[in-house]
């Protein structure tokens, strides 16, 4: 193992980058981090996008996984570190869970797991009534009289917002209303961020709370229950998804600014 002075440093198992992040797995310690410039993918025309709130989303997941697991019996990863380098350069280190994400185990994706249609079957109901009867209750009782995430800037959640890579700054909060109107949201409870103990079917953690923050009650989309085939979400039950009344109920008045609501 490597060995930095007198302190153990576990090596890396595991290594991917996607469009905007790093992952890093070790025996005891899973890093999200941003990319380093040599990193990034450019686009047709050489041209590297900026992607928006990418620190603020980074630092949101850190003060998520905090507010979590001290308010609420909702089991998140445990924060372990938060560090910045000299590039500038971000990264967020947390516990490693052994488990199984839901879509993997639902699409036959894992080798070594393999679930009976029966099981499948379980496993959704175990989901759901997780969700419906621990997570969307606990989340609404945390409750603000100010729209947006927890480091004091808004950004709106996957699928609601088409807002371009330009919006690099936040823009103004809304007044705060006169009452706790809004409730956490996690904003993106897809299959995916859904952690599974295979042995019992049942939920181990929720992860990836970038876009998490205090939302509108009825926002959060029923990502749980939908699978994304072509670029369009489809729920199980009810074809696509109802975006459209999530940005109704962001441009009523003194909510978001109407500059990230796709019109």
């Amino acid at each position: 193992p490597a060995v930095s002075g007198s302190k153990h440093v576990e090596p890396v198992i595991h290594e991917w980058t996607i469009i905007d992040r790093h992952y890093e797995v070790r025996a005891s310690t899973f890093t999200k981090r941003q990319l380093r410039p040599h990193e990034t993918t450019p686009n047709r025309f050489g041209q590297v996008s900026e992607y928006a709130f990418n620190r603020e989303r980074l630092e949101n997941e850190r003060d998520a996984l905090i507010l979590i697991s001290q308010t609420t019996t909702i089991p998140v990863p445990r924060y372990l570190g938060w560090s910045v380098d000299d590039d500038g350069v971000a990264s967020l280190v947390m516990e490693k869970l052994e488990g199984r994400m839901l879509d993997w185990l639902l699409d036959d994706g894992m080798d070594d797991v393999k679930l009976t249609d029966e099981e499948k079957l379980i496993l959704r109901r175990n989901v759901d009534a997780f969700i419906q009867n621990t997570v969307l209750p606990q989340l609404g009782n945390l409750r603000s009289k100010t729209m947006g995430q927890l480091g004091g800037v808004l950004f709106a959640p996957p699928g609601i917002s088409q807002a371009p890579a330009r919006f690099t700054k936040a823009p103004p909060a809304p007044h705060p209303a006169t009452t706790e109107r809004y409730v956490y949201c996690h904003n993106d409870l897809a299959q995916h961020n859904i952690v599974i103990k295979p042995d019992s079917l049942e939920v181990l953690c929720l992860i990836d709370w970038e876009f998490s923050g205090f939302f509108p009650p009825g926002f959060e989309v029923p990502f749980w229950r939908c699978q994304r085939v072509e670029g369009e979400w489809t729920h199980e039950n009810e074809g696509l998804v109802d975006f459209e009344s999530r940005r109704a109920m962001l441009k009523e008045p003194g909510n978001i600014p109407l500059c990230l609501v796709c019109l």
